[in-house]
């Protein structure tokens, strides 16, 4: 087998590895969900949100390479009082500077993770975990993927801080970035 095959090889298992963990994921998710849904079922204490979201890159090597990133993100939670389950995807594209022969990169995360109301339900924290699919001209893996941060409820409108990113590999680290996120939120 060449060498050539070897990494074909290598990086099919990677990405066939990649979706395995994704798919573990959102069995728990799912799981998790329908295992409180009956017991939340009567209270409708649930909500869906949809942000635009603008990043800025952190981490020096992630910087030295691209420069700004923008995207979307969706998704949902359940819960009880002023702690809840949440589960995002999202989709980002981060912009490379110029000497940056691996082009723009995207990321698409799949999390769940905690939304803990701190102040009634207008301010909150919350962190998330999860695969994120990261795309360039020279790699296309899943990685591990987190973020932590807050953000403040006014009626249906919110705006989220997140400091956020993904396992990097070569060099190794974590890419991450700023995130300020604004969007709309329903159902509380």
């Amino acid at each position: 087998m060449s060498l050539l095959q070897d990494n074909r090889f290598a990086s099919e298992f990677s990405i066939s590895t990649s979706m395995r963990q994704l798919k573990r994921i959102i069995t728990l998710l799912l799981t998790v969900l329908l295992f409180f849904y009956s017991k939340l079922n009567a209270q409708h204490v649930g909500f869906i949100f949809g942000h635009a979201l603008y990043a800025s890159p952190v981490d020096k090597n992630f910087k030295n390479n691209y420069s700004t990133g923008i995207g979307v993100e969706a998704g949902g939670g359940i819960g009880w009082n002023k702690t809840f389950i949440v589960g995002t995807v999202g989709f980002s594209n981060f912009f490379h500077k110029s000497g940056n022969e691996a082009g723009d990169l995207t990321y698409i995360p799949l999390k769940v993770g905690l939304r803990q109301y701190v102040l009634m339900k207008t301010i909150y924290l919350h962190g998330d975990v999860g695969l994120g699919k990261v795309k360039n001209d020279a790699i296309d893996e899943g990685r591990f993927s987190g973020d932590i941060g807050a953000g403040v409820k006014f009626a249906h409108f919110e705006v989220q801080v997140d400091y956020d990113g993904f396992t990097r590999k070569d060099p190794s680290g974590y890419a991450s970035w700023i995130g300020l996120k604004a969007g709309l939120e329903f159902g509380l």
